[in-house]
């Protein structure tokens, strides 16, 4: 199978698969800098400052690797569509998931933009992020299963009672749904239970994560015994959506965003127990998708015009602006993402 980056105007950059038994792909390091012009506006950084932002972003239709002015799209054949970064491993590599004509698969991009195809599922298979491997979501059975890196099946199959968001943390699975936070162990019996209207989970170092509970106005920090470790309170203000970065920083959408006048804020905290490190209130209009990477913090917005594309808007994790990304499609989702030197 050959990959194809949507490049416009005659540039094309193409992923080829090796006849090998463990089929890898290699993404030419050659950008597509005329076809898809880039727009970063980067603010002065000194010597010691963090390397340049770079993403891996998920639209509908392609799939993108963005660094500065450097723009890489690439897809997974003719007919996929709906991407989705899952989420990081060890190695450096991110899984990425996908819908085909036939089915639905993962595959994992390495820090080199070599992919390989873990696994392949029936169609409208729902993936969620696992720690060093992901969640799959099977509707017709409603079962939820956990792989490694590698596709291999971990445990048991869990029964939830209602899905919007999952988690893989520790050697435990939790799932957000039907009004209730539910933890289940590896042989998929459900160890504890909670009741909470949330909408999103985000993964914490020591095998805890964070949820948001838009009933109560809260965002917490609980372990997989349910064991609650830190709350933020939003009264007035109501927390959106959550981010997190393996270093344990933490980022909170709030607020009302718009793209004419917006009260929203994004507060980013490096200690749950103390206030935020930077609140940052400009660059958040038709948010799609939020990130936090070891440097930076990450904006995905939809566009305020029709037929044009989205932006993201970048920050330090001070709240100072490092620019906007542009001509990158619609973003769905995005994942801080480094290539090996």
């Amino acid at each position: 199978m050959t990959y194809v980056t949507p490049c416009p105007k005659g540039f094309i950059v193409t992923l080829t698969e090796s006849r090998a038994r463990e089929p890898r792909r290699r993404v030419s390091h050659h950008p597509c800098r005329t076809a898809l012009a880039a727009a970063l506006l980067l603010a002065t950084l000194g010597a010691t400052s963090p390397p340049p932002p770079s993403l891996l972003i998920a639209t509908p239709t392609f799939l993108m690797y963005a660094e500065g002015d450097h723009r890489q799209p690439a897809v997974a054949g003719g007919r996929a569509a709906g991407y989705h970064v899952l989420s990081t491993l060890a190695d450096g590599s991110a899984l990425v998931g996908y819908d085909d004509d036939l089915f639905t698969a993962v595959e994992s991009v390495t820090p080199a933009l070599e992919a390989r195809r873990v696994k392949t599922f029936p169609r409208g298979t729902t993936f969620f992020p696992g720690n060093d491997g992901f969640l799959a979501y099977d509707g017709a059975s409603q079962l939820l299963r956990r792989y490694d890196a590698r596709g291999t099946l971990i445990g048991s199959p869990v029964l939830p009672s209602g899905i919007t968001s999952a988690l893989g943390v520790g050697d435990s699975i939790v799932v957000l749904g039907a009004g209730r936070l539910q933890v289940y162990d590896r042989g998929g019996r459900m160890r504890r239970v909670a009741a909470i209207e949330g909408n999103a989970l985000a993964a914490l170092p020591d095998s805890r994560f964070a949820v948001n509970d838009v009933r109560d106005g809260e965002v917490r920090a609980y372990t997989t015994e349910l064991e609650q470790t830190a709350t933020l309170r939003y009264v007035g203000l109501p927390a959106r959506t959550i981010a997190s970065a393996p270093d344990g920083a933490l980022a909170v959408l709030a607020g009302t965003p718009s793209c004419v006048t917006s009260d929203a804020e994004v507060d980013v905290f490096t200690d749950l127990h103390a206030q935020p490190v930077a609140r940052i209130h400009t660059g958040i209009t038709a948010p799609l998708a939020l990130a936090v990477g070891p440097g930076y913090v990450y904006i995905a917005n939809g566009s305020c015009q029709r037929d044009q594309d989205g932006s993201i808007s970048i920050f330090t994790r001070e709240g100072t602006s490092a620019g906007t990304m542009q001509n990158i499609g619609t973003p769905t989702s995005i994942l801080p993402f480094r290539l090996s030197p």
